[in-house]
């Protein structure tokens, strides 16, 4: 579902401009005011700030590859995916090269806009003033994911031109995020509520939007913080996370949805959005083809290949199936406290049958019933769409932020501040009250919180519940980089790879006994265990930037 257009002349003319890099066609002025002779013309150029996101670089693509892969929970054998889960991937990858290309494209066609909004002389103001929000959303959301993804990055809030200084340093992270701060509350005073939001303008910004990504960004600098040992600091980032989750929460914009099942049918996407606060809007696209469409490839990659009628292959709708999940990951969420969990039984795939060979699957940890075809690792099932046009071109979105994240967000912030008080128990609970709901027949399961935990055992709580809610969404790494582990010293992914994976008792994958029924051996994929290093906390700055600017310096550990 998409509403933005997909082609603007901005988009067009400005594609190549780029913050850094030299190889660049660069124009005396980045936007001509003749662009925009009247209020109409400011959505057309809009829309075209926003197209980058659903482009191959971004999130269509590209972007996804270490959003996804790059998560602790997955299993992959492809070489290429493997580079992002084990971090191998060189920093002269066009993997790293177009994320960060992406975005700045972004940050420099809102800035292109925002110099010519605030001199216009031909735009009401009152369209100037919704504009100049989204632009100052685009510019922090973009960003917000620069800085967690590479740490400080240049900071450009001036577009493009021939004159304009090439050759600039990081800005550290603290000076990053002080833009993002005060860009998300700038978008935040302009946007639009939700309700208010023309039905035309469906995918853009809107006033809950910068809120809840002002409350996400200041509990991951309170988390920097923490991790830097500057508590105070901490402490006063997450006082704001805390307050932005609650005008959120306090706006009555949105609501979980009833059916944690109706937010992955695409033919209630759009109802979707009563949660979902923003999201990457793809389309099922008539004018584009596979990898040049703005369509998604989220079913396609995400699918099994023995699956048919779930994404627009030509080849049966099958899936390639070249994300899977970590058997470990799977049992802490269908055993203990997630035992018959419905977010379980939806978010994931362990049996189906291809309808056209009438051939049975399963995968760990199902037992074989008669002649299923056995494999070892289960799949996402959040994604599907048997009405795609192409394998990588069909409607599925990729949801950003949702209502249930900012009630985790809260209750996180309250736990930082507080420890586990009795409102971040109830915060945390409310997506456990959701799930017992179930499909309309309440089960028993999963149970709220048990009280009594410490502030660690509660902030692992969170860590786990977030695991489950939000799995194939492109946000485990990010939680993975920013949350303690209970020693309040190292990252959760560090934990993992450090500890967790040198303690497996069988470092093998499982195996099916189909004579005794039992899945034996280890519970990971032995191929993506590899050492901690630095590496696995940031991405590489791409090494086009390195050589063409010389005051650029690479992360740790590329």
């Amino acid at each position: 579902m998409i509403t933005i257009k997909k082609y603007t002349i901005i988009a067009s003319l400005l594609l190549m401009m780029t913050s850094c890099s030299l190889e660049e066609t660069i124009y005396d002025n980045a936007l001509s005011e003749t662009f925009i002779k009247n209020d109409a013309d400011v959505a057309f150029q809009l829309n075209g700030v926003y197209s980058f996101f659903t482009t191959f670089g971004g999130y269509k693509s590209n972007l996804t590859y270490p959003l996804l892969y790059g998560g602790d929970n997955i299993a992959t054998t492809g070489s290429t995916q493997r580079a992002f889960t084990e971090r191998t991937l060189p920093a002269s990858n066009v993997y790293h090269a177009t994320p960060w290309t992406t975005y700045y494209n972004t940050i420099n066609n809102a800035n292109a806009l925002l110099e010519l909004l605030e001199t216009s002389q031909v735009v009401s103001q009152a369209v100037k003033n919704k504009a100049i929000g989204e632009l100052y959303f685009l510019r922090a959301f973009s960003y917000f994911n620069l800085v967690r993804f590479y740490g400080g990055v240049p900071i450009r809030t001036q577009p493009t031109k021939g004159d304009s200084e090439f050759y600039s340093p990081r800005n550290s992270v603290e000076e990053v995020y002080a833009l993002i701060f005060e860009d998300f509350k700038k978008a935040a005073q302009r946007c639009v509520l939700y309700s208010k939001q023309p039905s035309t303008e469906s995918g853009r910004a809107t006033k809950g939007a910068a809120q809840a990504l002002l409350a996400s960004a200041y509990l991951t600098y309170g988390n920097y913080h923490d991790l830097g040992g500057k508590p105070d600091q901490a402490r006063i980032a997450y006082q704001s996370a805390s307050i932005y989750a609650d005008s959120v929460t306090a706006s009555n914009e949105y609501a979980l949805i009833e059916n944690y099942a109706n937010l992955w049918d695409v033919a209630q996407e759009k109802s979707a959005y009563k949660e979902v606060i923003f999201g990457i809007q793809h389309t099922r696209d008539a004018l584009a083809a596979s990898a040049s469409s703005r369509g998604s490839e989220l079913p396609y990659y995400l699918q099994p290949t023995t699956r048919n009628a779930i994404c627009g292959n030509v080849t049966d709708g099958v899936g390639a199936g070249t994300l899977r999940i970590q058997p470990w990951f799977y049992d802490l969420y269908s055993t203990g406290e997630y035992t018959n969990d419905y977010r379980t039984e939806v978010s994931f795939l362990t049996s189906w049958t291809n309808t056209l060979t009438n051939r049975a699957y399963i995968t760990y940890p199902k037992v074989r019933q008669a002649a299923e075809t056995v494999e070892s690792y289960p799949y996402v099932d959040k994604y599907k769409d048997p009405n795609g046009y192409q394998a990588r071109n069909n409607e599925n979105d990729l949801f950003i932020i949702r209502l249930s994240e900012v009630y985790l967000i809260k209750a996180e912030a309250e736990n930082e501040l507080n420890g586990p008080t009795a409102l971040a128990y109830e915060n945390f609970n409310r997506l456990r009250e959701r799930a017992r709901k179930a499909n309309g027949t309440v089960r028993k399961t999963p149970e709220n919180l048990a009280t009594g935990l410490t502030k660690e055992q509660f902030r692992l709580k969170i860590y786990d519940e977030r695991g489950l809610e939000f799995v194939g969404e492109g946000l485990r790494w990010f939680d993975s980089i920013r949350m303690r582990y209970v020693d309040n010293k190292r990252t959760m992914v560090q934990y993992r790879y450090e500890d967790f994976y040198p303690k497996l008792a069988l470092k093998t994958a499982p195996s099916y006994n189909a004579t005794t029924k039992v899945w034996a051996g280890g519970r990971v994929q032995p191929l993506n265990l590899v050492a901690f290093s630095p590496k696995f906390l940031l991405w590489a700055i791409p090494s086009a930037e390195i050589d063409a600017n010389p005051k650029m310096t690479q992360n740790l550990g590329w």
